[in-house]
């Protein structure tokens, strides 16, 4: 499956993957050049990349009072050195620094948000590798229909949200405390 040239829509290509039961990796190419990838395993998805400012697992471990900063950066520095190739979130459980349900919760989260994201974006091309595989931190395999419904709830509660913010770019500030 390629697609060279010819604007089309995330949702629309996820969703011929998910009827054709997929196995292999999706590269979507922007109007701007940015290049994401989804996972797919018999349809479902189940890794994703794309860029961005989200946080990565292990910041957002350590964001939730899940993981000690001490603890995540012994991690990484073992995954760094000693065990090279071995995902952190397989490397946190089998540390028994946290539980594979909170890595699978926190994976899961992560791609939900991936695939949030990939929604705004514009597909200048997008191509299909059949059957490759991915060694990234990897969630559960979810359906495209449940993480394309994700996507919606959050785009509908976020238009309540924004206004009342200012909006997705919104710095706050903290009122001065009373002398």
């Amino acid at each position: 499956m390629s697609g060279v040239g010819v604007a089309c829509r995330v949702d629309d290509v996820l969703l011929d993957l998910a009827t054709q039961e997929a196995t292999g990796c999706l590269t979507l190419v922007d109007e701007c050049g940015e290049s994401a990838t989804v996972w797919f395993q018999d349809g479902a998805v189940y890794a994703a990349s794309v860029p961005g400012r989200r946080p990565l697992l292990g910041v957002r471990l350590m964001s939730s009072g899940v993981l000690t900063p001490e603890a995540l950066a012994e991690a990484l520095e073992l995954q760094r050195t000693t065990l090279p190739g071995m995902r952190l979130g397989e490397l946190l459980v089998k540390g028994g620094l946290v539980p594979q349900d909170v890595i699978d919760t926190f994976v899961s989260d992560q791609l939900r948000d991936q695939i949030a994201d990939l929604r705004s974006w514009t597909i200048t091309d997008h191509r299909f590798a059949d059957g490759r595989r991915t060694r990234e931190d990897s969630a559960p395999a979810q359906s495209v229909v449940t993480l394309l419904n994700a996507a919606r709830e959050r785009d509908e509660l976020w238009s309540y949200v924004a206004p009342a913010i200012g909006g997705a770019d919104a710095v706050p500030t903290l009122a001065s405390s009373p002398s």
